[in-house]
């Protein structure tokens, strides 16, 4: 016990590891008053044109006076989004074929790509979706800025955890943008595929992805030949996913999103060049360094290196604390342990720092934290809880949007899709909580 007192976080990964829209049936009642614009989405391009927004929808009702069907209130929500981002698409065409994109993505019940989603908006031909992942004329950063205000908008509590995420797309061949035969973190094994890093908005009414980035490897990054036919911009570098998740934080933080934690599963802890950004910043953390899928070892002093099961045989049973959450989809009911060994102290209000130890059913998982002395383990256990939590929003978004249904080769369409996507889902999540645009 006394060696782990003064234990230091070290990892055998290097750092940096890694038409218009169509009108919605109504029933012969009046319609309700247009709902009042934010505003955020009074913005326009300079010069540009003022955009013609959706029309509002007129309410429905069952005859019983009853909230509208699910299918139906993600609809009504997904038009006052609309509504928002509207001002980003300077022309009629993809302004109202964004509306057709995301409402097929939302109430079809097949595969969401091109084809079927020019099928669900009543087009004969795929080439009009097709256009608005590509040549379109529009911003997939600036609606990403939208996504996240309204997400802030709407669930935004100073409590909430700020949680890195990394996702796994299976893809065939090798021409789509980033593909590569790596590592998946959602199916846990080494398969062709592209590799995403999602920032979500963890907040006490629910949790939605507010930014995202593409992982590029660096046999990508460095072939000139690979990343012109994927059209990847020049000035996009080699970033590990640590890199890639600064990225997100400081837009973030830049934009005042209200957050107390950052937190993170393996193997964004073993980033020491993230933690440090982050000290740095006096953002307490949570960051996960080894766990069932992602293997890792600690060094003591003296060159010893010791696994995850050792740490916690070593730490006496009265430090453990043992938390059931029945609406935990991760754990399903079953318990949870997790105990804290401190590292280092600090002084002058700086962030003391532990090693924190959880077990359940899933395996022992180790997270390096950084944080005021007066955290409690209760806290920590909450916050790396969150970043248990975090794929499955992602899952969520595979589910309600199909968000890896997408067919496309170039670094820009994976982004539009993507945003457009997860906008998608922030409808549904919204329509969930009973909150809307």
């Amino acid at each position: 016990m006394a060696e782990i007192m003064h234990a230091q976080i070290c990892t055998d990964e290097p750092a940096g590891f890694s038409p218009t829209a169509p009108t919605a049936p109504t029933a012969p009642t009046a319609p309700t008053a247009p709902p009042r614009e934010r505003s955020f989405a009074s913005r326009r391009p300079p010069g540009g044109p003022r955009p013609q927004a959706t029309p509002p929808p007129r309410r429905r009702h069952a005859p019983n006076g009853s909230p509208p069907a699910p299918a139906q209130r993600a609809e009504l929500v997904l038009r006052r989004l609309h509504r928002l981002i509207a001002p980003r698409f300077a022309r009629a065409e993809p302004r109202d074929r964004a509306f057709a994109f995301l409402r097929g993505m939302v109430l079809s019940a097949e595969r969401r790509n091109a084809s079927r989603l020019a099928e669900s908006a009543g087009e004969p031909r795929p080439d009009g979706m097709q256009r608005l992942l590509t040549t379109a004329r529009w911003d997939a950063d600036e609606l990403r800025d939208d996504l996240r205000d309204v997400i802030v908008e709407h669930l935004g509590a100073p409590d909430a955890v700020l949680v890195l995420n990394e996702q796994g797309f299976a893809k065939k061949g090798d021409r789509s943008v980033g593909v590569a035969r790596q590592f998946s973190p959602s199916s846990g094994v080494v398969e062709n595929c592209q590799v995403a890093v999602f920032l979500t908005y963890a907040a006490p009414r629910a949790q939605a992805i507010i930014d995202r980035e593409l992982y590029l490897p660096a046999g990508w990054a460095r072939d000139p030949v690979r990343r012109s036919a994927a059209r990847v911009p020049a000035d996009v570098p080699f970033r590990g996913p640590g890199r890639l998740g600064w990225e997100m934080l400081d837009r973030a933080l830049a934009a005042g999103v209200p957050a107390a934690w950052v937190a993170a599963e393996a193997p964004f802890g073993t980033d020491a060049e993230l933690r440090r950004r982050l000290a740095g910043r006096a953002i307490p953390h949570v960051l996960g360094l080894a766990s069932a899928t992602r293997p890792g070892v600690i060094g003591l002093g003296g060159g010893r290196r010791v696994a995850p099961e050792e740490v916690a045989a070593s730490i006496p049973a009265h430090e453990w604390l043992t938390t059931t959450d029945r609406d935990d989809p991760v754990r399903r009911g079953g318990a949870c342990h997790s105990a804290r060994v401190p590292l280092r102290r600090t002084g002058n209000g700086g962030l003391d720092e532990w090693l924190l130890v959880r077990r359940d059913g899933r395996g022992t998982r180790l997270y390096a934290c950084a944080a005021p002395r007066a955290a409690t383990l209760r806290e920590l256990a909450e916050v790396a809880r969150q970043a248990e939590l975090a794929p499955q929003c992602a899952a969520s978004a595979r589910r309600e949007v199909g968000l890896d249904h997408y067919e496309v080769r170039l670094w820009k369409a994976w982004y539009r899709h993507i945003t457009l996507g997860l906008l998608a889902h922030a409808g549904v999540t919204l329509a969930g909580t009973g909150t809307a645009p």
